[in-house]
């Protein structure tokens, strides 16, 4: 590996000589664009966020957990390469995070949750976040949305794009997509290939004194297919699309576990989400009806056998099977002057079979949304939605939002939102028929957010500033957790009531100039989340922040292009997580912050792209969960060749 490395690098340096030194370079006259003093999206809420383009062909190759740990606020808990990757958005916990693709809830109805590193950025067109009273027109998002989308192309002809991969640990990934779009019909069909043997070095914390080892039992293998279609036809477009994947993983052991050779455990995952939409558009408005099927397999299994007598000790074979119909009508229509109206009515059918729960489990949700949208008055937009849903019959009640902007009509380069959001979560099929503890008595869990923005935006010549500030307070009742019980198993309870408040920070810079282009983008996050219900205050752990919840988290990604060349620099920062509420100064309890360095070299060659890797610059060795390991310094190299 460090030959390949040397002679890219060794390739990469003799381009760059070579064009410095290339005497047949034509020289065009600059063309300098301006614009006015001040560049606003007026009066858009700042209740959401678009990932830049660049940033997801930067990371085009990566898993999702990879792109919002590096380039959003989100904080990732992960268990490292391979392994699972969950979201906590403003200090809630995974399940409190909805995962929307083209509009259609991913989240697992058995768990709730959505692991982000089966889910590559490949795959996707647009990703953006959406939080406070900009997740009102879904149940579930307490904390906020993920929205994962794919757009119709037409009329820009063949496309073929492939990438290859290679990288430490024999890390190997193949991407291609090839299609065709024509004026009227388009088509494309994505495949991928990721796998790594996984094995790197960390410093083991477990063992006294510390050692060097090498992880073992981590491999894994994911590949996945996704073909789409779509017609137009008219002012109608029908659209078909197809989302297969495949994920085998084998899990290593943790830390303390190391030395028991005698285990096995893995997970084999596979799904095939499908759906079908028809739109259709006159002056004022339009009308789109979706109908989604999706099938998902999930097993977990565990076995550890005794070293001396190879008894069993543990073993866990959990099969998990959905069945998932979604049905989707929106409308959208255009009122009086600048108002506008939304309106969506969705069901949605869950049917899971599983060895953990005594025979299948069904359940239907009925919601009905609409949503107004104008100008009051000069400068101001106001936004106000109403949902109403039910549950298997039975009315969750009603759910409003109000989003309130205003530009200041003297200084228009500053505006702000204010928001108000009311939202609940239903218990996952866990919660409610796990064998043994469910508990089919649960409440929904219910949640209010108060948001507060200030944006600050400037355009002059050729530089570009976006600053964004803003705080909230959120309010989760009859929270759900587990708590054990004296028969040696544990059940869920409404026991907890939340409280997440905090201040997000972001920026967005961009300087253009000839052949040169500057962009710095950022995030850093405050939060602080915790219990004051009354059981928090009887166990004395009111006051204390949340488990695994950092209260500061910040990245920062700086790239610069230059004629054909680009570098890219990305700094991840994760503060202080506790892991436990136990007073024992034990290190275990307490996980210390850690910065994490990554930078990349990149050159295109006519219809050829070739980028060099390296994450971790610095080779720090630190931990995201308690006693997994995570990879210190490693290099990758991608070849990507586009028609």
């Amino acid at each position: 590996m460090k030959h390949v490395v040397r002679n890219i690098v060794v390739f990469l340096l003799s381009m760059v000589l070579s064009e410095l030194c290339a005497q047949d370079t034509i020289v065009l006259q600059s063309v300098e664009v301006t614009a006015d003093k001040y560049n606003i999206e007026a009066l858009k809420p700042l209740v959401a966020r678009k990932l830049d383009t660049l940033v997801l062909q930067s990371k085009s190759t990566s898993s999702l957990s990879d792109l919002l740990i590096q380039h959003s606020p989100v904080f990732i808990k992960t268990y490292g390469p391979g392994g699972t990757s969950t979201a906590s958005f403003r200090g809630t916990t995974a399940s409190h995070t909805l995962v929307l693709w083209n509009g259609f809830q991913l989240n697992a109805p058995s768990l709730g949750q959505v692991d982000f590193s089966t889910i590559p950025v490949f795959l996707a067109d647009d990703v953006s976040l959406n939080w406070g009273s900009g997740t009102s027109n879904n149940s579930g998002g307490l904390g906020g949305t993920v929205n994962i989308d794919n757009t119709h192309h037409f009329g820009d002809g063949f496309l073929l794009d492939l990438k290859q991969t290679y990288g430490s640990f024999n890390t190997l990934g193949s991407f291609v997509t090839v299609g065709n779009y024509g004026r009227k019909f388009s088509f494309r069909v994505k495949a991928y290939r990721n796998s790594s043997d996984n094995e790197f070095e960390y410093e083991n914390l477990a063992t006294i004194p510390h050692q060097k080892m090498k992880q073992r039992n981590a491999d894994f293998v994911d590949y996945g297919v996704m073909p789409e279609m779509s017609v137009m036809l008219g002012n109608n477009v029908i659209s078909v699309s197809s989302w297969n994947q495949w994920n085998n993983r084998n899990l290593p052991p943790i830390m303390p576990n190391v030395f028991n050779v005698n285990s096995e455990e893995w997970t084999r995952d596979n799904f095939s989400r499908n759906f079908v939409s028809f739109k259709t558009y006159w002056e004022t408005g339009s009308l789109q009806l979706k109908s989604a099927a999706f099938m998902e397999n999930q097993r977990y299994f565990l076995l550890t056998r005794n070293p001396v007598t190879d008894d069993t000790v543990t073993f866990i074979n959990s099969e998990n099977h959905a069945l998932i119909l979604h049905q989707i009508a929106n409308l959208e229509q255009q009122l009086y002057q600048s108002w506008t109206l939304k309106a969506k009515l969705q069901w949605d059918n869950e049917q899971v079979r599983s060895n953990n729960y005594e025979g299948e489990k069904r359940r239907n949700v009925v919601s009905a949304y609409a949503a107004v949208n104008g100008e009051p008055f000069n400068c101001a937009n106001l936004n106000l939605t109403a949902r109403f849903d039910w549950t298997d019959g039975k009315a969750m009640g009603l759910f409003p939002t109000a989003t309130f902007s205003y530009q200041l009509p003297f200084y228009k380069a500053v505006s702000f939102t204010l928001g108000y959001s009311h939202n609940y979560r239903n218990p996952t099929l866990n919660d409610l028929y796990w064998y043994p503890g469910g508990n089919p008595d649960l409440l929904p869990e219910n949640g209010r957010t108060v948001d507060l923005a200030v944006k600050y935006g400037l355009q002059k010549g050729p530089f570009k500033l976006d600053l964004r500030t803003g705080g909230y307070f959120s309010n989760v009742k009859n929270w759900i957790q587990w708590m054990p019980t004296s028969y040696r198993f544990w059940v869920p309870e409404n026991v907890a009531k939340v409280y997440a408040r905090g201040i997000e920070n972001h920026i967005d810079a961009a300087f253009v100039k000839e052949n040169w282009k500057v962009t710095l983008s950022g995030n850093y996050v405050f939060t602080v989340t915790t219990d004051e219900s009354e059981k928090a205050y009887a166990q004395g752990t009111n006051g204390k922040q949340l488990i695994y919840i950092p209260r500061h988290h910040a990245n920062f990604f700086l790239n610069t292009q230059w004629k054909t060349w680009n570098l890219s620099y990305t700094v991840e920062m994760t503060g202080r997580r506790s892991t436990s509420y136990n007073e024992q100064d034990f290190f275990a309890y307490d996980l210390p912050s850690y910065v994490l360095h990554h930078v990349a070299l990149g050159k295109q060659i006519k219809k050829f792209r070739i980028e060099l890797r390296c994450n971790n610059l610095t080779d720090k060795d630190y931990q995201n969960v308690i006693w997994r390991a995570m990879p210190g310094r490693s290099f990758e190299v991608m070849v990507n060749f586009r028609f």
